[in-house]
């Protein structure tokens, strides 16, 4: 049997938030395209707030971004591993400086 090959996973803005504050990113993930859309809501506990949807899906995430005591997401991934592709790709995002404070 081979290895499992380790999936490479890129994230992009795809359009950047709108005059309501909703924007479209993607992850690139072993070359196929999810895409989500995002708005940056209010978050009073820590960290920066955003609203997640996957097009095409029903599941709604609200995630958070920050240091690590300021980060959650309430996805299954994140529920079981204290990390997710939600956190970590719009953590990305901001330090890459594509997705500025709302």
């Amino acid at each position: 049997m081979g290895e499992a090959k380790p999936k490479t996973r890129t994230v992009r803005i795809v359009c950047p938030p709108n005059a309501d504050g909703v924007g479209v990113f993607c992850f690139d993930i072993n070359g196929k395209g999810q895409f989500y859309t995002f708005r940056e809501i209010w978050c009073d506990i820590g960290g920066r707030g955003f609203a997640v949807h996957r097009l095409g899906q029903g599941e709604l995430y609200h995630v958070r971004v920050g240091k690590p005591e300021d980060t959650s997401c309430e996805c299954m991934g994140f529920l079981r591993w204290d990390r997710c592709k939600h956190v970590a790709g719009l953590g990305a995002l901001i330090r890459k400086g594509e997705l500025k404070q709302g």
